[in-house]
């Protein structure tokens, strides 16, 4: 470290400069000895060219296992920690097939646990890859929604899934569908959904299921409160609830299962919900057509204005039950 002072209109200023090491591999490579003073590559691009491997006439890595994209719904995440820049270097036995020698089959001594194979950060073991849906399981969902008429808390209970996840399964697909019929998916974004379908792992129900009564932790309970109270009082999660003005857990799972637009609730009072309201017609030179319906004042939108800030880039974002990121108004 290095300080240079320096005077400026009266003000003394020290100029601090941090010395900066390299990050070299921390597994061992090999290094330059001697070499010709025209070879101008350093130790670190020497390091690089152990790691991708040689090239192939297409200018493949054809060796390097990280090269091509996985296709069988196993992720293939880098893990310096445990191959310690060896397994990049793939042989194939020479008491192998043909078949098994292709540059898309080789066998790697690498063996991986399922939980760390599913790990993209090396140094974050919470960090974890999710299972994807099956085009069965969607097909099968959408079809139990859609065409049976079950609610989405009976699908929930019966794939494992929870109801939001369900919700967005049923409006992805019929987006899907619709596409599909109007032939707005071209050859380009079927190959590059179909690759990324098989990069990551599937969801199996009994393997995978989803806690269907977590819930998320609340915004209030991540701040710190100071409370008062007598030696003898009894003091337990319902008062501390009470405390940071919470409902109870019952509640608001009740709340979770209730929502989306394929919930029993919400179909049962859509079948029973009046049509209170009118059209208005539509005079000569108009172009818009105005609905009126029944509203209560003060539930209906918000007043914009400037005791809002729904409109500034610096909006407090905050969490609903469903832990869903909502702006704080």
């Amino acid at each position: 470290m290095n300080k240079s002072p320096k005077v400026l209109s009266g003000i003394n200023l020290t100029q601090v400069r941090y010395r900066r090491t390299i990050a070299y591999p921390s597994y061992r490579t090999n290094v330059f000895g001697r070499k010709h003073t025209k070879l101008h590559k350093s130790n670190l691009k020497l390091a690089m060219d152990q790691f991708l491997g040689p090239k192939n006439y297409k200018g493949e890595y054809y060796l390097n296992k990280y090269y091509y994209v996985p296709q069988n719904h196993q992720p293939n995440y880098v893990k310096p920690d445990l191959e310690r820049g060896q397994s990049v270097k793939v042989t194939a036995d020479s008491n192998d097939d043909k078949e098994a020698k292709d540059s898309s089959n080789f066998q790697y001594k690498l063996k991986v646990s399922r939980q760390r194979s599913l790990q993209p950060f090396p140094f974050n073991p919470f960090c974890k890859t999710n299972f994807q849906i099956s085009k069965d399981l969607k097909q099968k969902i959408a079809r139990d929604i859609l065409e049976v008429g079950l609610s989405t808390q009976e699908v929930a209970s019966k794939y494992k899934l929870k109801i939001p996840r369900i919700e967005a399964i049923v409006k992805l697909y019929s987006i899907e569908q619709e596409w599909k019929q109007n032939n707005k998916i071209d050859k380009d974004l079927a190959k590059m959904s179909e690759t990324m379908y098989k990069m990551f792992p599937l969801f199996e129900p009994h393997l995978n299921g989803e806690n269907l009564t977590e819930i998320p932790i609340p915004t209030k309970t991540k701040n710190s409160r100071f409370l008062t109270i007598a030696e003898s009082e009894p003091f337990g999660p319902v008062e501390a609830a009470k405390v940071f003005g919470l409902e109870p857990a019952a509640e608001t799972l009740a709340k979770l299962s209730e929502q989306g637009e394929h919930a029993a609730h919400h179909m049962q009072a859509k079948s029973t919900s009046k049509k209170n309201g009118f059209l208005a017609p539509v005079l000569q030179g108009e172009k818009s057509l105005f609905k009126f319906v029944e509203a209560k004042a003060g539930t209906v939108g918000y007043r914009y204005g400037t005791c809002l800030r729904d409109n500034k880039k610096d909006r407090k974002i905050g969490y609903d039950a469903s832990g869903k990121m909502v702006y704080l108004l």
